[in-house]
């Protein structure tokens, strides 16, 4: 069998070790480092945490803004939308009243020449009175789309046939 060459060594508080002294030490100082690596981590962690969290809150903020931007665009959107519906609205009112004036225009110069075409007729009339005295016929003394009302309603007058 080989031989163990193992050296056994007392330590201050009278403990055996089995391990030469200057390992113990290389071992204790690793030890420490160890837990001060494991403290560092456990720091950094922990900053880690925080940032996470921190992260987060701007990450909500950032989702809480994006949602209210989007709601602004579709509100500016629906704007649109609206003035333009209200622009059709409009140029169709628009429309109707032109067609409605014209018309009322229209109906307003018949009636303005009904109105001259009678008040022709009433000074014919008048004048009539007078030259009916004189022999001529009463059709020859209305004007002339009158006239002709009266030559299609009577037949034409006595040797025009």
């Amino acid at each position: 069998m080989a031989e163990l060459h193992l050296d056994i060594t007392f330590d201050e508080d009278n403990r055996i070790r089995v391990m030469p002294k200057e390992k113990l030490k290389q071992t204790e100082q690793l030890e420490a480092e160890c837990q001060g690596f494991a403290e560092k981590i456990g720091a950094f962690s922990g900053t880690v945490d925080m940032l996470v969290e921190v992260l987060d809150g701007e990450a909500a903020k950032i989702e809480e803004e994006k949602m209210r931007a989007i709601g602004q665009r579709n509100r500016a959107e629906m704007e649109a939308e609206a003035r333009k519906r209200k622009q059709l609205s409009m140029q169709a009112a628009i429309q109707e009243k032109t067609q409605e004036l014209e018309r009322l225009t229209f109906q307003l110069n018949s009636l303005e020449r009904v109105e001259r075409e009678q008040q022709g007729l009433i000074e014919k009339l008048s004048n009539n009175e007078t030259s009916s005295r004189s022999g001529m016929p009463p059709e020859f003394m209305l004007p002339l789309s009158h006239r002709d009302l009266l030559i299609a309603q009577k037949g034409p007058p006595a040797g025009q046939a």
